[in-house]
């Protein structure tokens, strides 16, 4: 992705590895403030991850070509199915 062209991502995973592989500095010349809020309260799907697992989920559902969220998600239906 050039310099001077906006970013645009079909997913988080998407903007994640874009944003590992790129040094923002770079690109400080394009970059102007913004005001943004959130409050991660109100979605309780949120589950805060060890980041080198974060990194080493990320990395598995890559080489499967698959969403980060979606190994996850199907990780954890295995698992709870194997508790009935």
């Amino acid at each position: 992705m050039g310099k001077n062209k906006k970013l645009h991502f079909k997913s988080y995973e998407e903007a994640a590895e874009w944003f590992d592989a790129h040094d923002m500095s770079s690109y400080e010349d394009q970059m102007k403030p913004v005001d943004f809020h959130f409050d991660l309260r109100k979605n309780r799907d949120w589950v805060e991850i060890d980041h080198e697992i974060a990194k080493y989920i990320r990395e598995l559902a890559k080489e499967q070509n698959i969403p980060t969220r979606r190994l996850v998600n199907e990780w954890l239906k295995e698992r709870l199915s194997s508790l009935h």
